[in-house]
């Protein structure tokens, strides 16, 4: 059928995705033509003229997103990935930004999340229209900029265009995703008015952390010590497994954490650099004040837990566990502020949650701002919607004893009534998304291609 088509192509669709993996599409300052910086103008500029090349229809939905259609009918299939990806971090091997292929894996920042399904999608529709394939319904790769700061694209998009009647997002994992936990963005901060000069430690700085739904892989804090601090540093990371460098200079002394980073979602899966610099802190002899006991109260009440528990937001369903991520900090003599990625389970509210941080805050002066809140997403197992997917799925992989899953990251499936994740990642392959090193196996690559065109096929016939 269609899959010879794909055959036949895939050095083209390889070749695409490489072109498409050079372009850096983080988030940067916006601009009038530009809403969320010019590497993402770029980067939806040159995904719409390769559809147009490819023989669809395309728009640009004012740089906020654009799509590529063909087909006609009163109803659509939407197709929802996004070309935006969360900042690269340290310690690759391989550029980032380089598309760079070795041992049948293709390597950089959005492979996996989300230009490598988007470029799937797009090649699986090329597929059908060659095999001569007459939809019933139009089919819409929809292309969203922002996913990863708050979906404030597809929002753009839903309010000026037409809204798919069904949909799937493969921006996530394989089979296909029948629930998505609710997620909770949140930041801690406190202005320091209260310092006693004790003698004690000076914590002049302390930042890390690129994005709330990334696990921080390097942090860093300046400190002004009367006494070394060296060998302390060495013993800490002797017992504790952790990898903090020691740099003194004239007037303050450097600390690196060095971590591990993963996707907000699966914070167990990184290594939180923040994490460690704050449990350092919290043992050694700093200046009693306000800032100090901020610091602890991030020792005590988060640590390097990622269960909520000492938050007292810990809670579990018969789907999924809470999970926590200490994304972000920024603080300085004077101010402190960090940023907290929650992900809760789908039977449980979010205004429990709400209660419970609000529990944790009390009394300690530090205030709960810029509070945002996705609810979770739930579709029976035996929803038509989620049946023909798993159908699709089975019948190319043979996996017959396969089941839908539930999850902990957000898509895009939310915005759109009658939507839910199908892959891209496929089940027992390593997940790097969020991480250094971000790959997929090219085989991967193909074989999605050919489950997204029979997906395509049985929900536009």
């Amino acid at each position: 059928m269609f899959e010879t088509f794909i055959k036949q192509n895939e050095a083209e669709m390889i070749q695409s995705l490489q072109k498409i993996l050079k372009f850096k599409s983080v988030k940067s300052e916006p601009k009038d033509d530009a809403p969320f910086g010019e590497g993402i103008k770029a980067t939806l500029d040159h995904a719409l003229k390769l559809g147009d090349q490819l023989g669809f229809k395309t728009k640009n939905v004012d740089q906020y997103a654009g799509y590529i259609e063909y087909g006609t009918g009163k109803e659509m299939l939407g197709i929802l990935c996004h070309l935006d990806v969360v900042p690269e971090g340290d310690q690759w091997t391989h550029d980032p930004f380089g598309g760079e292929i070795a041992g049948g894996k293709i390597y950089g920042r959005g492979t996996l999340d989300n230009k490598g399904p988007a470029i799937a999608s797009l090649y699986a529709m090329k597929a059908l229209k060659d095999y001569g394939f007459e939809p019933k319904k139009r089919i819409r790769l929809i292309l969203g900029t922002d996913e990863e700061s708050g979906s404030h694209c597809m929002k753009y998009y839903l309010k000026h265009e037409e809204k798919p009647s069904v949909a799937f997002s493969p921006d996530a994992d394989f089979p296909v995703i029948h629930g998505e936990m609710g997620i909770i963005i949140f930041n801690l901060k406190k202005k320091f008015v209260d310092k006693i000069p004790d003698g004690g430690i000076k914590v002049l700085s302390l930042k890390g952390g690129n994005a709330p739904n990334m696990v921080p892989d390097y942090a860093e804090a300046k400190l002004v010590s009367p006494y070394d601090l060296e060998d302390v540093v060495e013993k800490f990371n002797a017992s504790r497994e952790t990898a903090l460098e020691y740099e003194k200079y004239e007037d303050y002394i450097l600390l690196k954490s060095h971590g591990v980073s993963a996707h907000g979602s699966t914070p167990e899966k990184g290594k939180n650099a923040i994490a460690q610099l704050v449990e350092f802190l919290n043992l050694i002899d700093i200046e009693i004040g306000d800032l100090s006991s901020f610091i602890r109260f991030i020792a005590n009440n988060i640590g390097k837990e990622t269960d909520g528990k000492s938050m007292g937001i810990a809670v579990e369903d018969a789907y999924n566990a809470l999970v926590l991520n200490l994304g972000m900090i920024e603080l300085n003599e004077d101010f402190g502020e960090m940023t907290i990625n929650v992900r809760y389970p789908i039977t449980k509210k979010e205004s429990k949650i709400k209660a419970g941080v609000d529990s944790a805050v009390r009394g300690t002066g530090i205030e709960i701002s810029e509070w945002f809140g996705a609810p979770p997403l739930f579709f029976k197992p035996n929803h038509p919607l989620v049946e023909t997917l798993m159908k699709v799925y089975k019948s190319h992989t043979g996996d017959d004893k396969a089941k839908p899953i539930t999850i902990g990251g957000g898509t895009y499936a939310r915005a759109i009534p009658n939507a839910v994740a199908f892959g891209a990642l496929f089940p027992d392959r390593e997940d790097t998304m969020h991480q250094k090193d971000e790959y997929m196996q090219l085989d991967d690559f193909v074989k999605m291609t050919e489950i997204f065109a029979s997906a395509i096929y049985e929900l536009s016939k």
